[in-house]
């Protein structure tokens, strides 16, 4: 029985529903897929939709287009449209996309495709994109979306590794049956993204999140087969490494699709903490038998074989977060877990006990005010802190509302409101529910209990809400 609780948790807990404010609910259930050919049976979609995710990403490939002509490519996208599992998906699910090559429009193409500007449109149209979106302006179709509240954020990034991308270095002799045609160009100063796709991902990375998926249609972490790869221009995947560090993006996991198997990729050290790789393909192209693996140095596992999609859940109340990265296959069967503790993808991430949390030297604070941190070295001082309550407890007559969801970490910071505050402000009717998740102002005497700084509350007037 205790196995099935994590799970039996996941299936109690609310889901994002379609119109819900996607930054009031913790996205729990994200599936994932590419390569999913118009003409073919798609009965995998059943598989998808029972598993009720919160999101499904396309991760290319979503039609096989390959022409100039867009009428050909609309009628191609009206096919998927008509398809009866996708008409459920979208009906489950919000939907996200990203595209490859064959629905940007042409194998293997890049910056030097003719019609991208006419194929972008299509797509974003198929796709429901706003007309006012920032999508519809820009060059490419690259796009972030961020759910979840504080301390329990998602950001889904989707790259765009086709507009901008310029030309790959073939073999000098023709390849092996099986075998890919390009290799790595040391000397390649061309790009994967472009330069505004570039400087508009450095500003996502610095954006708050506690996960950040990150779609790229093209595998990150594989580097030894000879098919299409961020490797392939060895010095856009050493930025891209470079950019996580220098900004100190934590919680990044590649999700990629259009190889045709699925597998887990992981590198240990390319940053501060392990860089996994998720491929799923495909949603109709997958090998249907068996065939020789290609080489992968960075292989945790793989389904040689075989449709399947990707499935993730986040378990944000476990004591320390915990994230299954799966591949499920046709009939919904997992044939590939890895699970991955938050803090494994967070260096120096403080551990809570029932939901991640946010430290002290994330938050900004108002003038006037001082955070968390520098409070605590203010024992015996009067000050005015201001921080996010991440967790509260207590009984009728004392309320403790804590910095960080654990408050048995040495970082925490307690406010701590006593029988004299909770008989004064009677206009609240519950305390510990609802101080929870709310930015405060607190002025009072630091003190310290069991080594712990804390400030105690008697008055309203000591404490008030940031709107």
């Amino acid at each position: 029985m205790r196995k099935l609780l994590p799970l039996l948790l996941l299936c109690w807990l609310p889901a994002l529903s379609l119109g819900t404010d996607p930054t009031s609910v913790p996205l729990r259930r994200i599936a994932f897929g590419s390569c999913a050919h118009q003409n073919k049976p798609q009965p995998i979609w059943e598989s998808v939709t029972a598993l009720k995710p919160d999101v499904f990403l396309f991760l290319g490939d979503n039609i096989y287009a390959d022409t100039n002509d867009m009428a050909v490519m609309k009628k191609k996208y009206d096919q998927l449209a008509a398809n009866p599992g996708y008409k459920q998906l979208k009906q489950t699910c919000k939907i996200l996309a990203t595209w490859d090559d064959h629905d940007y429009g042409k194998d293997d193409a890049g910056y030097e495709y003719g019609p991208k500007k006419e194929s972008q449109k299509l797509f974003l149209d198929f796709f429901g994109v706003p007309e006012n979106s920032p999508r519809r302006q820009q060059e490419g179709i690259y796009s972030v979306e961020t759910f979840g509240p504080i301390g329990q954020r998602v950001q889904i990034i989707l790259l765009d590794t086709r507009t901008f991308r310029t030309p790959l270095k073939k073999k000098d002799t023709k390849p092996a049956n099986g075998e890919g045609p390009y290799i790595p160009d040391e000397t390649s100063t061309g790009t994967i993204l472009g330069e505004a796709q570039w400087k508009w991902l450095e500003e996502q990375l610095k954006q708050p999140a506690d996960i950040r998926i990150i779609g790229s249609s093209i595998q990150v972490v594989a580097q030894d087969h000879g098919w299409e790869k961020w490797i392939n221009h060895p010095k856009e995947r050493a930025k891209l490494f470079q950019l996580i560090e220098s900004t100190t993006a934590k919680g990044i996991l590649f999700l990629s699709g259009d190889r045709h198997l699925a597998e887990l990729s992981m590198i240990p050290k390319a940053v501060s903490y392990p860089i996994y790789d998720l491929t799923s393909s495909g949603l109709t192209e997958a090998n249907k038998r068996f065939r020789v693996y290609e080489p992968n140095q960075h292989r945790i596992a793989t389904m040689n074989w075989g449709n399947n999609f990707g499935f993730i859940t986040i378990d944000w109340y476990a004591s320390d977060p915990v994230i299954r990265l799966q591949i499920r296959d046709e009939a919904g069967e997992v044939t590939i877990q890895q699970k991955v503790l938050l803090s494994t993808i967070h260096p120096g991430r403080v551990v809570p006990s029932s939901s991640s949390a946010v430290t002290a030297e994330a938050e900004k604070t108002s003038p006037g005010t001082i955070n968390t941190i520098d409070a605590a070295k203010k024992v015996g001082e009067e000050v005015t802190v201001e921080f996010t309550v991440q967790a509260s407890g207590g009984t009728n007559s004392r309320v403790f509302l804590n910095s960080l969801a654990d408050f048995r970490d040495s970082k925490n910071f307690t406010v701590v409101l006593e029988k004299g505050f909770l008989s004064k402000a009677k206009e609240i009717e519950a305390p510990k529910e609802y101080f929870k998740g709310k930015k405060i102002q607190v002025t009072g005497k630091v003190d310290l209990y069991k080594e712990t700084a804390q400030i105690k509350v008697t008055d309203p007037g000591q404490l008030k809400v940031v709107p």
